[in-house]
């Protein structure tokens, strides 16, 4: 019975070595830690950075065509601070802007109201409609590229995590995408089907130059953030 207990207790430990050994080896491979150059460890503890890497990970897997990533981008806002974006994916077709919440529990809303509700067990909570946040940051990008002699076709994705329950959310004309992780690359395929190629190779790469400078702000741009962000919550 003790050797039957040990070597269940060994099967397990193996079991968990092989997960983490895999898990970190498509970490390493992963555009994610290529583009942020941030730590395994670091990232899995950050709920928000690691609901990004999750769905960075379906979108290197099964996005098609020629495409480049920029995560948490500050893209400026005049003279008025920053807007951070989650995930852009600079493609052949266009540009996705990703805004990724990980959540659990149950999301309900429309495409026109002003706040969603996020029920979790014992407690239900309001938040920003994303859509209308994402807006927000499209308007930016379009302008800062414009600056840059750039006019690209842009589109809004809103992305929960697999945990997260969505009901049924009624878009009320928003040109948008919102899905879960696992889906957002089919749902993406399917709209980048209708879209026409704008861009070369070598143009996906210069606006990716471009944007991913952007990924590397300041401390006082980060600081001018934070208070931009502030002022607008309150």
């Amino acid at each position: 019975m003790i050797t039957w207990s040990i070597a269940g207790i060994a099967l397990i430990g193996l079991l968990i070595y092989l997960y983490k050994t895999r898990e970190s080896r498509r970490y390493r491979r992963s555009e994610y830690r290529a583009e942020t150059g941030k730590r395994r460890k670091k990232v899995e503890r950050d709920k928000g950075t690691s609901g990004e890497y999750q769905t960075s990970l379906v979108l290197e897997k099964v996005i098609k065509g020629n495409r480049r990533f920029v995560f948490n981008a500050y893209i400026p806002c005049g003279n008025k601070g920053s807007t951070e974006t989650d995930i852009l994916m600079i493609h052949e077709k266009g540009i996705f802007v990703i805004e990724n919440k990980n959540y659990y529990g149950k999301v309900k809303g429309k495409g026109d109201q002003a706040y969603w509700t996020h029920i979790m067990p014992g407690r239900t909570v309001t938040f920003f409609n994303p859509i209308f946040q994402n807006e927000g940051h499209i308007r930016q990008l379009k302008r800062f590229l414009k600056e840059k002699g750039w006019e690209i076709p842009i589109v809004s994705v809103i992305v929960f995590n697999d945990r997260a329950r969505l009901g049924r959310i009624p878009l009320k004309g928003k040109e948008a995408i919102v899905c879960r992780s696992r889906r957002s690359a089919v749902k993406i395929n399917r709209k980048l089907r209708h879209m026409e190629k704008i861009l070369t190779p070598e143009e996906v790469d210069q606006v990716h130059r471009i944007l991913k400078i952007c990924a590397s702000p300041n401390w006082w741009e980060k600081r001018s953030h934070k208070k931009y962000v502030k002022k607008l919550q309150q």
